[in-house]
């Protein structure tokens, strides 16, 4: 069942299974080799996570977006997250040492436009940063808010703007000088500016993958 997750969770982030576009139980099975019962169960998991919405009778659809969601998502990540960061033990020179490396090969990726590289560094980043305060329930909150994110951020292939590293920079400065609250703050200001930038995106996106959902809505 755990391959279906992944497969299908994968799929919904890359785009290769389109906002409220049906999912075909048949198909999915075949494409993961199994039979239907783990895909039914796979849909529950990913129904929970909010990837997908299950009618009764009528079957799973893929989770729709839109800019009202995009806002609410990253309402609830900057919240989360800056308090992360305010709540975050303090920094030594090693771990500053490995937040500015970080810093550094995002920008050598970013100018060879290895894009699958600098998502990575960039979470590496946030998440070195995260886990010093000390909480895996948050952790864990923020880890889920990040794969919904990422539906949103391959939108738009130029999410990572050119001030995004200045504005990591900044959130680093503060940290060195010990002052958490305006890391949080410089990290508010970083989140607001991507989602901005992504806004343009989700407001020019055309889901051609819907399917006809006649009477779904009233179904039970």
């Amino acid at each position: 069942m755990e391959l279906v997750v992944r497969h299908l969770r994968e799929g919904i982030i890359g785009g290769t299974y389109q906002p409220e576009s049906k999912l075909q139980p048949k198909v999915i099975a075949e494409r993961c080799g199994t039979s239907f019962i783990p895909v039914r169960e796979a849909f529950r998991i990913l129904e929970s996570e909010g990837f997908v919405t299950v009618f009764h009778n009528r079957g799973a659809w893929v989770s729709s977006m839109s800019v009202d969601d995009l806002d609410d998502l990253y309402s609830i990540r900057t919240e989360l997250e800056c308090e992360a960061v305010r709540r975050a033990s303090s920094c030594d020179e090693r771990k500053i040492d490995m937040l500015l490396n970080n810093l550094s090969q995002a920008q050598e990726r970013h100018a060879e436009g290895d894009h699958a590289a600098v998502v990575a560094l960039n979470r590496e980043f946030h998440f070195a940063i995260y886990e010093l305060a000390g909480s895996p329930r948050r952790l864990k909150l923020i880890d889920q808010l990040w794969l919904h994110s990422a539906r949103y951020q391959r939108l738009s292939l130029h999410y990572r703007h050119d001030a995004a590293s200045d504005e990591h920079g900044l959130i680093v400065d503060s940290l060195r000088n010990g002052d958490h609250f305006a890391a949080a703050e410089a990290l508010r200001c970083h989140l607001a500016s991507t989602v901005e930038l992504i806004r343009g995106a989700v407001e020019a996106a055309s889901f051609v993958g819907r399917e006809d959902r006649s009477g779904v809505e009233e179904a039970p």
